[in-house]
């Protein structure tokens, strides 16, 4: 892989990264506004923010720029962690790719480039808490030769750049 293939990869990885965020983080809205979270976690709720508080924005920017998923609130957004670890093990384990890797372009491969197990997969999202600390997991991928990060070298996988789907003449 050549540094401007590899470049694009990170690019790609970001973007993915990015759109899967918005996307959890609508449900665990999602999951606020219908009062769900608000059965299990009422004691801490009452002490933080009625739902759908515009300071609930304020979690997301601290993900961003830390690039942590365990924000500062408690146990709500352990909850929002176990929505994203549950949300990519399920996409990643059925289709190979997230919502935000089929956007971007990539999937996740093992080192063979064949589908990888449900248990590589586990093994890689449970550590990617730990390569968001920071971001310092993420460092690697600027030197590794196919832009691997922590818990990609860890589980012995890769994202590599999908092929093009061209629709089926059934589909035009």
């Amino acid at each position: 892989m050549t540094s401007a293939e590899r470049l694009c990869m990170v690019a790609a990885r970001s973007e993915a990264l990015l759109i899967d965020f918005v996307i959890v983080f609508m449900l665990r809205w999602g999951v606020k506004a219908l009062g769900v979270d608000y059965l299990y976690f009422q004691p801490v709720l009452d002490q933080v923010s009625p739902p759908l508080s515009i300071e609930d924005f304020r979690y997301t920017a601290s993900a961003l720029f830390w690039g942590a998923m365990f924000f500062s609130c408690g146990m709500p957004e352990v909850f929002f962690a176990g929505m994203w670890f549950a949300y990519s093990v399920l996409s990643l384990s059925i289709f190979g790719k997230t919502i935000g890797m089929r956007q971007a372009g990539i999937r996740l491969v093992d080192l063979q480039g064949n589908e990888p197990s449900v248990i590589r997969i586990i093994v890689r999202q449970a550590l990617l808490p730990i390569s968001s600390i920071a971001w310092l997991g993420f460092i690697p991928a600027g030197f590794t030769p196919y832009a691997e990060t922590f818990h990609d070298l860890v589980s012995r996988t890769r994202v590599m750049f999908a092929p093009k789907e061209e629709p089926s003449p059934a589909q035009i």
